[in-house]
């Protein structure tokens, strides 16, 4: 859970990881809250890979995708973003094309700071973000973590006898079990060797290999 102010971003170096999932269950845990509370500000998920189409400043952004989105009429929600009634969660500024991220950032900023820092968490890959020069001001940031692989080990054993072909198989082919230390592969995974039979020399040799043999049974 994020905790504070709720000014952070989240991050995670890999496909998959599930920052995406941990900002929906944010927005899961902040609507219970504002439902408790009213004087709570409403949490509203928007993707930023739609704000390098015209570039607007992001207030104009917002309130576009509040109409588009969510169905607000246009006055409500100038009125909501005046008065800091929202809580903005903002996914994808990694799906940000690369030429506007930079600007997708200052934007953030900029509105913000007249804004009086509304509460707000943006999500990137990492190693996107890290390639910026413009940071975002923001109070905090939470790193996505890969899984480790007793967590991975634990995941699989728990499922009982249907994925013991594919607990021993991610065991041991190292690539394989590198890659199940993402949620969203590990998951692939899951399905793919659902009560399957899998032979005592079934590896295969690289990452990519691995990741099209998933999704295409996927």
């Amino acid at each position: 859970r994020l905790q504070g102010d709720w000014s952070s971003d989240v991050c995670s170096s890999d496909l998959g990881a599930g920052k995406t999932m941990l900002l929906l269950e944010l927005a899961r845990d902040l609507i219970r809250r504002a439902q408790r509370d009213p004087s709570q500000p409403i949490p509203i998920v928007l993707n930023l890979s739609s704000w390098a189409y015209k570039r607007k400043p992001l207030g104009q952004w917002l309130l576009d995708e509040l109409v588009l989105q969510y169905q607000v009429p246009r006055q409500v929600g100038a009125d909501w973003l005046e008065a800091g009634a929202l809580l903005l969660l903002l996914d994808g500024l990694d799906e940000v094309r690369a030429e506007h991220r930079q600007a997708c950032v200052r934007a953030i900023n900029a509105y913000r700071q007249q804004q009086g820092f509304v509460p707000l968490a943006v999500c990137s890959r990492s190693a996107d973000y890290a390639m910026l020069t413009s940071k975002l001001k923001l109070g905090g940031a939470v790193v996505i973590q890969p899984l480790t692989h007793e967590q991975v080990d634990t995941h699989l054993a728990n499922q009982g006898p249907r994925l013991a072909a594919a607990r021993a198989l991610v065991t041991r082919d190292p690539v394989l079990r590198e890659l199940a230390q993402t949620p969203l592969i590990l998951s692939l995974i899951a399905q793919t060797f659902d009560n399957e039979a899998i032979g005592p020399d079934t590896t295969l040799a690289t990452a990519e290999t691995w990741r099209q043999r998933l999704f295409s049974s996927y």
